[in-house]
């Protein structure tokens, strides 16, 4: 495995209009170079000021100098097969791939971090700055801000992290998208342009069908994990399949997973009736026995019981019920957590009253349970749950009122802040229902960053 290490100076400005005004590649094994290459490059633009300060490269310096795409061909030569290295590899490896993208040239290669690769094999420095790693290092760096400069000091931290991890850095690599396996007629510079934000995004085929839905809290992220992912047939199939990617923002995960509900639902994708983890094919169910104690049950369900809550799994109901069991001081054995015929686990430490042994009356012990009712249905009250927004001019909210969802949507912060019912003229309704509920319920209870507003 050899390894291109590189480093970039830019003209400044803003990030995608960034051009490449000197490069420096050292072609390393991760124990000496086995090739190096550096030259100035005219960007065909005015070098910003700040730049020139803190390089000390003014446009006369480039002036000149080949152009990037007389340097292209060399460039690809050198690091074909190889792994792109950087300190703060997301500038370098950006500027570089934005620069071969103006020439319709999709450059990509498997890279590695030296910034986020020193912390875990050499913790303990204060900084990880390059230059500040350096001192505290003893490696020398006579010209900061200087391509071949900052390469050289580069490449004696890599063999640094290449000695400390054994020769194996494989754990740090990132790999990239292997575009050969991909529809033919996906653009996939489109990933280029979605941001590492929360939303959701949709996968369509070459017919233009929608055929999966996703969220996350970093869309980009997670929309390359699935054109990476060769693990199972399922995976390499859709892959295969994908044609168009489109993205929406929420800034809110809350909105999120409602939208991609209701997308969901609305639209059945063929790769998401696939999956169990977005089917709410579990709920919370209530029955009274002989004796008169209600009982709540984790189950499947059914098209003839209507639960009280939904869940996406078994497990992640027991869990949750769990919780309910000690908030609400309720018995184990009825809410079958615990197969026995005796007391509960619960009664021997003091946290049931015995329901389970009779020793708690019937009515006692229902009045607990409709209290969790109560609780799941938000105690029949009126609010918003208010979270970020898509930017900082605004907020994000969802509607409850008398205890069901009625929408949601998003509002100028000073118009909250001036009248709350300011939102009523920005809310989207939808139509509630038991699985809509759920997700509200839950991310109430573990995200303690929304903000709850009575109305």
């Amino acid at each position: 495995m050899e390894f291109a290490i590189i480093d970039i100076e830019t003209t400044g400005d803003k990030p995608k209009n960034f051009k490449i005004i000197e490069i420096a590649v050292i072609i390393h094994d991760g124990i000496k170079t086995l090739d190096s290459y550096q030259t100035f490059v005219d960007p065909e633009q005015p070098i910003t000021p700040f730049i020139s300060r803190l390089t000390g490269i003014q446009d006369h310096h480039v002036k000149g100098a080949p152009k990037f795409y007389e340097i292209a061909k060399k460039l690809v030569e050198l690091t074909a097969g190889k792994i792109f290295v950087a300190h703060n590899v997301s500038f370098d490896y950006g500027v570089m791939r934005r620069e071969f993208k103006r020439l319709s040239f999709d450059y990509r290669l498997d890279h590695l971090c030296t910034v986020q690769t020193s912390r875990i094999l050499l913790p303990g420095h204060d900084s990880y700055s390059l230059k500040k790693l350096c001192t505290s290092l003893g490696i020398v760096l006579d010209s900061h801000h200087r391509a071949i400069s900052d390469t050289q000091a580069t490449a004696e931290i890599f063999e640094l992290l290449f000695d400390k991890a054994k020769h194996d850095l494989s754990n740090f690599i990132k790999k990239e998208i292997d575009t050969s396996g991909l529809n033919p007629n996906l653009d996939i510079s489109i990933l280029d342009e979605i941001p590492n934000k929360i939303g959701i995004y949709k996968f369509y085929n070459s017919d233009k069908e929608l055929i999966y839905i996703g969220k996350s809290i970093h869309i980009k992220k997670r929309i390359e994990q699935h054109f990476k992912n060769t693990k199972t047939t399922k995976a390499i199939e859709m892959r295969e399949v994908v044609a168009d990617i489109d993205h929406v923002l929420t800034g809110s995960e809350l909105i999120a997973l409602l939208h991609e509900s209701e997308e969901i639902k609305e639209n059945q994708p063929v790769y998401n009736r696939a999956q169990k983890n977005v089917n709410f094919s579990y709920g919370l169910f209530l029955h009274e026995d002989q004796a008169g104690y209600q009982h709540l049950l984790i189950k499947k369900n059914t098209a003839t019981e209507k639960p009280l809550v939904t869940f996406t799994s078994l497990q992640i109901g027991k869990k949750q019920l769990e919780k309910w069991v000690d908030e609400f001081n309720l018995c184990l054995r009825l809410c079958h957590l615990h197969k026995t015929t005796g007391a509960c686990f619960n009664h021997g430490i003091k946290k049931c009253d015995g329901a389970c042994i009779a020793l708690e009356a019937p009515l006692d012990y229902n009045k607990k349970v409709a209290a969790l009712h109560n609780h799941l249905c938000f105690n029949k009250e009126s609010f918003l749950i208010v979270d970020k927004g898509r930017n900082t001019r605004e907020y994000s909210f969802v509607h409850i009122e008398n205890g069901t969802y009625q929408g949601y949507g998003y509002i100028y912060r000073y118009l909250l802040r001036k009248d709350v019912l300011n939102f009523k003229k920005f809310v989207l309704p939808q139509v509630s229902n038991r699985d809509f509920q759920s997700i509200i319920k839950l991310q109430l209870e573990q995200n303690l960053k929304l903000e709850i507003v009575p109305l």
